[in-house]
């Protein structure tokens, strides 16, 4: 009796990362709408006339066969749907398409994530369009804390879950939220937020992309939105991000003064 042939499956996926393998193979992170994220083997894909290495780099949406095997899944075919090409050429853009994917990696685990597959290949496909992405990426991550059960307390007091007027909020980053003047001696490691950086968070969270799109940020304010984004995603994660410390060196005034970016 002939072995029987392994069990082949096609899916859409976003490739989050690659490392390398053993011989010419590398280990491909996707995520995937039914399975979530995922480690599959690329063979050969590091070989000169490799057919696949040109659709596996992070960032890119394709369609994938792939063949089932006893520990990873095999990748047998991958062809491009999207390089977002736009993005490849911005160094912001390069910067927070690389932000986003390691965040969605960081944020789950293998078989967990398939909820986050339409709201990163949305946020891509935001990015590459380069349009104010300061609502691009912190309404992402937004997007995040609230699918993995981390949405922050944005107008509510983390403690006595009173309604806090913006002028008069404190910032627990621990406590994943803002804090009343009364609960402050009670709440550890708490400061002061600036009033319109609360503003446009809780826009970012509560309305449509579209609309939060419109407000105009200029480099500060945006400046003091990833200070408090990034530093409330590594709190949650509790591990480093390194690319939220690459964006942080970047500046964000070429951008303004081109006319992309977040105005």
């Amino acid at each position: 009796m002939s072995p029987r042939a392994p069990r082949v499956y096609s899916t859409r996926a976003i490739v989050l990362g690659q490392r390398e393998f053993v011989e010419a193979a590398k280990v491909i992170t996707i995520l995937t709408p039914d399975v979530g994220k995922q480690d599959s083997v690329a063979k050969g894909v590091l070989k000169p006339k490799s057919r696949l290495a040109g659709h596996l780099e992070p960032g890119t949406y394709c369609d994938l066969e792939l063949a089932v095997a006893k520990n990873l899944d095999i990748i047998r075919e991958a062809q491009t749907i999207s390089r977002f090409r736009a993005s490849q050429q911005n160094l912001m853009q390069l910067t927070t398409l690389i932000y986003v994917l390691e965040l969605v990696d960081k944020y789950t685990v293998d078989g967990t994530g398939s909820d986050l597959f339409e709201p990163l290949l949305v946020t891509l496909e935001r990015l590459d369009r380069g349009i104010n992405l300061s609502a691009v990426v912190h309404g992402f991550e937004l997007t995040i804390l609230e699918i993995t059960g981390f949405r922050p307390s944005l107008d509510q007091c983390i403690h006595c879950l009173s309604s806090v007027d913006s002028v008069k909020a404190n910032w627990s980053q621990d406590g994943g939220g803002i804090v009343c003047e009364r609960c402050v001696s009670v709440i550890p490691d708490t400061s002061l937020i600036e009033p319109r950086v609360l503003k446009v968070l809780r826009a970012y969270q509560s309305w449509p992309y579209e609309e939060s799109a419109r407000i105009a940020i200029d480099s500060n304010l945006e400046a003091q939105l990833s200070r408090v984004m990034h530093g409330l995603m590594k709190a949650f994660a509790e591990r480093d991000i390194k690319s939220a410390d690459l964006l942080e060196e970047i500046s964000w005034r070429n951008e303004l003064s081109n006319g992309r970016g977040m105005s």
